[in-house]
């Protein structure tokens, strides 16, 4: 039996909260903790049984429960008492704290940028957008190395000394309000325009003794070599630069070198995850991603982005994967979220397939909502299972009938699925002829083989006649309705694919239906 996490005493008090009627959501904020997190599907699992050893432990009882919650608000009141420092937000590289402690004041009020030229940092003592090979240049060679600063209005060591008196690194100022007025968007443009992959630059204006400094700041690309694409001045096509302490120049090979095999070292660090991912759920699950020609793609099904959505989305090859900046996001029906234990995120694209499947496989999801939302608003299917579904989301009927309702899709269709939400309509019906035989053999206990999509078509009209779950296993009953589907498939039989899914809902029904 695998390890687990959750201690036998807390299982105790997760099942006694549950037999106090506490929601999964109160019950999650006594046992979270930083370096381990107990989500609502695991505790759902612990009350019925199903993780790990738990069906063996028994709830505790009241006063044990009593005492807990008890301790643990008295804890809380304490530790809310002490007063204690608010963290520190961290600073970006552009905030002016940042820059500030960047730079010192000499004794006699010269302001001069402390580090000097180093391999992350350029000083320029003027900025001209129409000379734009001269920072293109510094922009690409920082991107290509550990990314750093471009400072303008700021002397460089080669022209510091005049009339005697050093100016190494001092701020000069810059002379207009060019760089001040600049359009990000005109930045942005040139840099698109000559250098790819396009770097990531952002830029402020910082004041030093009513000197205004202009500044650029370069992250590293993490897909280098960023190169050249257009000449400009006297950078020419095919250009990689490289920053060094004091130049930013072309590339020496050993540098290239180091930074291609650092680059190939991360590819395949990176697809070793999606390849161990296509082996354990298989070819016939996956969709690879094409963000140049806006596929999504798994050999027989390519489903294809709008042009005009996939340009807003080059962010992703570009690694910009912050929503705090503001970047568009593609969101189908569902969510995808990195897990940290058995339970899987619950799909980009749900499709009438995959719903089912989760269904009779009892997959526990993060995001159970998006089918439901997918059954009503999506499929046109009649008959599909919700109740597993609401279930994982803590739905009562009432909560399931007002989701519902809010949802789009057409009226029919949310009618139908409020009815069933509220136990208006049901898959239940009386088989006649073979399959009523077959309930009959159900109900005694003996589940029957199908092989073939005749045989599974009289054992999902059995079974949508049951009125009670008969006294087999659910994971049994669930693998057996399972089979069913494979042989349907099988035979492409769109008829008998609906009573199997009539059949799943009626098992639905009898396993996860809150009472009315």
């Amino acid at each position: 039996m695998a390890k687990r996490s959750i201690t036998n005493e807390e299982i105790a008090l997760i099942k006694a909260m549950r037999n106090r009627g506490m929601r999964n959501s109160a019950i999650q904020f006594y046992f979270n903790r930083p370096d381990r997190q107990v989500n609502s599907g695991r505790i759902t699992n612990i009350a019925d049984g199903s993780y790990s050893d738990s069906a063996a432990i028994s709830a505790a009882d009241d006063a044990t429960l009593d005492t807990f919650l008890g301790g643990f608000q008295q804890v809380s009141a304490t530790m809310s008492a002490v007063p204690t420092a608010a963290p520190s937000p961290p600073r970006g590289p552009l905030d002016p704290v940042t820059i500030t402690a960047l730079f010192a004041q000499d004794a006699d009020g010269t302001w001069r940028f402390s580090p000097g030229e180093t391999d992350e940092h350029e000083c320029k003592a003027s900025f001209r957008l129409r000379n734009p090979h001269v920072w293109l240049r510094a922009i690409a060679a920082l991107a290509n190395n550990r990314g750093g600063y471009i400072l303008f209005g700021v002397h460089d060591k080669d022209t510091a000394q005049t009339d005697g008196v050093d100016k190494s690194f001092a701020v000069l100022g810059l002379t207009g309000t060019e760089f001040a007025n600049l359009d990000p968007a005109d930045l942005t443009s040139h840099v698109k325009a000559k250098l790819d992959p396009t770097p990531r630059v952002r830029s402020t204006v910082i004041d030093f003794g009513g000197k205004a400094v202009g500044i650029l700041h370069v992250e590293q690309h993490p897909s280098r070599p960023v190169i050249v694409t257009k000449q400009e001045g006297d950078i020419r096509e095919g250009d990689i630069f490289f920053r060094y302490p004091g130049q930013s120049s072309r590339i020496k090979y050993g540098d290239l070198r180091t930074m291609l095999d650092e680059r190939d070292a991360m590819a395949r660090q990176q697809i070793l995850p999606m390849v161990e991912k296509l082996l354990q759920r298989g070819p016939d699950r996956i969709l690879l991603a094409d963000l140049d020609e806006g596929v999504l793609d798994d050999g027989k099904r390519p489903i294809t982005i709008d042009k005009t959505l996939l340009d807003q989305l080059s962010f992703v090859r570009e690694g910009e994967f912050s929503e705090v900046e503001g970047a568009p996001t593609l969101r189908l029906i569902g969510e995808v979220r990195a897990t940290g234990d058995d339970r899987i995120g619950s799909r980009g694209v749900v499709t009438e397939v995959n719903l089912l499947k989760n269904f009779l496989k009892q997959e526990t999801l993060f995001r159970p909502v998006e089918y439901i939302r997918f059954a009503v608003e999506a499929s046109h299917a009649e008959w599909l299972p919700i109740f597993y579904f609401a279930q994982q989301s803590q739905f009562d009927r009432a909560d399931l009938a007002a989701f519902i309702d809010r949802l789009g899709g057409t009226a029919k269709r949310r009618e139908m699925f409020t009815k069933r939400a509220t136990g208006a309509k049901m898959a239940l019906t009386v088989p006649v002829g073979t399959p009523a035989a077959l309930l009959m053999q159900i109900v005694a206990g003996d589940l029957p083989e199908p092989t073939n999509g005749k045989d599974a078509t009289n054992v999902a009209l059995a079974m949508c006649g049951l009125t009670s779950l008969p006294d087999i296993e659910r994971v049994t009953i669930l693998a057996m309705l399972e089979r069913c589907y494979d042989l349907a498939q099988v035979e492409a039989k769109s008829g008998v694919i609906s009573t199997i899914r009539r059949a799943a809902c009626r098992i639905d029904e009898l396993l996860f239906a809150p009472p009315s």
